[in-house]
């Protein structure tokens, strides 16, 4: 009776990690991203909601993070979607990829992560709500199925795309249209179900790429989510006003603003949730590897921004990833070191023990829950000329350097001393300061690796200027 006793813990630990054979060796892996979705705006980082009460903003991405491994210090690639989501499935910064404004579309001769679990005969499929996410700049590459998961995506074409993909009217039809339903996420999840249970492709080798656009502003989700956040707000602002410059937000407004960014994220955590509930339903649960990152985040009026795309401070830059791999990954790990999106492309190949992408900066996050590796040099990006904006960002475990090429100014910043980032110390970018240098020298270092020219139209030459005056030289 007592070795009976001592087996059970025993089998039902090898029952909580047993894998289908029919996989073999290549477990179906599961990348989701969840645009607009800030860190500290989640439960596993502590996000406690803005009117209070008992709710969560992230239950299921929560107890994802308990089974597997949660990185603290994630940052973004770029502030915004479209080369946040390139970096994201090539393992490249978009200095490196190119891919910096909406006229620039993926060079050719680039592969995503999609190209190599297709090459190694997994089925691969793609669904999508996010409209930067549109096939026009590349993102289709190496899937059998890519197709949006907003019914209106599918109306709208690469040429619309093009026009419409800045800020103006233009664009503020696709937000508006993408969110007209506020079942974005819904469709997604119904979509790679369907796929899914299409030709059993369940039981087979599979890569799946989703992504939810639910918490992007304009903020639209059901009732009975607004419900949970602020159920009491009697004004008029709604989620389309965050980035309408031309009305001034009372601290109340900005605040409900906030309620309703939360009601989305509660709303795509659950659509997630309802997702994992039907691989549970399958038996496939502890098979599947699955990683939940996002592109960016938004700002509530810190540091003057609205939304996101003009800074690289964390608000817009620091976001959740996750990954969860039983019997690969040990449940319940955190890794505080810096990190990258870009490095999430290259665990995953390394977690289903493929070839690595070659000569690019994104590197297997494998040694660092492990304990071999514990931080990153961190590279950020941001190209808006006609702002006359170009920052490229660095950060070195709670070390951070902004360079301002149209300014000519280094911004450092000290994140333990000062975690909310307003008392920046503005230098030149020759400075000696050992740090401003080392900020510098990694920047001119990465842009160094440049993939193949994308396609369209050439980026600004402000920073090739800027890094060339202090000695540095781009190809």
């Amino acid at each position: 009776m007592l070795r009976a006793a001592l087996l059970l813990p025993l089998i039902g630990l090898m029952g909580a990690c047993s894998h289908n054979p029919e996989f073999g060796d290549k477990r179906p892996v599961i990348l989701i991203s969840i645009d607009s979705l800030r860190a500290d705006f989640t439960t596993p980082y502590g996000h406690t909601a803005t009117f209070g009460g008992t709710e969560q903003t992230t239950p299921f991405l929560n107890k994802l993070a308990n089974e597997g491994v949660m990185f603290n210090n994630t940052m973004a690639a770029s502030p915004w979607t479209l080369p946040s989501h390139i970096s994201i499935l090539t393992g490249m910064h978009p200095i490196e990829h190119g891919v910096r404004s909406r006229k620039f579309s993926l060079n050719e001769k680039i592969n995503l992560i999609s190209n190599k679990y297709q090459k190694a005969d997994y089925n691969t499929a793609g669904f999508f709500s996010a409209p930067f996410l549109h096939p026009v700049w590349g993102f289709h590459r190496g899937f059998d199925v890519y197709a949006p998961g907003a019914d209106y995506l599918g109306t709208v074409d690469a040429a619309q795309h093009l026009s419409a993909s800045g800020k103006g009217p233009e664009v503020q039809v696709i937000h508006h249209k993408s969110h007209s339903d506020a079942e974005t996420g819904a469709q997604v999840v119904d979509r790679a179900i369907k796929w899914l249970e299409s030709d059993d492709h369940y039981t087979e080798p599979f890569f799946m790429f989703l992504n939810f656009w639910d918490p992007h502003y304009d903020y639209a989700a059901p009732q009975k989510y607004v419900d949970m956040f602020h159920p009491d707000f009697a004004g008029e602002v709604d989620g389309t006003e965050l980035v309408n410059f031309d009305i001034e937000l009372s601290p109340d407004q900005a605040k409900h603003l906030k309620a309703l960014y939360e009601a989305e994220i509660r709303y795509t955590d659950d659509q997630l949730a309802r997702f994992f509930a039907k691989l549970t339903e399958w038996g496939i649960e502890n098979d599947v590897i699955i990683a939940i990152v996002s592109d960016h985040g938004d700002a509530f009026l810190e540091h003057g921004e609205r939304g996101h795309h003009l800074t690289l401070y964390d608000e817009s830059m620091r976001v959740p990833m996750v990954i969860r791999a039983p019997g690969v990954v040990e449940a319940g790990r955190t890794v505080n070191g810096s990190v990258s999106i870009c490095d999430l492309s290259p665990t995953l190949l390394d977690l289903s023990n493929l070839s690595p992408f070659q000569g690019r900066s994104g590197q297997s996050m494998r040694p660092m829950w492990e304990g071999e590796d514990t931080n990153r040099k961190v590279t950020m990006d941001l190209l808006r000329p006609t702002k006359k904006i170009e920052f490229r960002g660095y950060r070195n475990g709670n070390m951070k350097g902004i360079l301002d090429s149209f300014n000519r100014t280094l911004t450092l910043l000290n994140l333990n001393d000062d975690p909310l980032e307003n008392n920046p110390l503005v230098v030149k970018p020759n400075s000696d300061m050992p740090f401003a240098r080392e900020a510098v020298e990694f920047i001119q270092k990465v842009a160094s690796q440049r993939g193949p020219r994308p396609g369209l139209v050439s980026e600004t030459g402000e920073m090739t200027s800027l890094l060339s005056e202090l000695g540095y030289t781009e190809d």
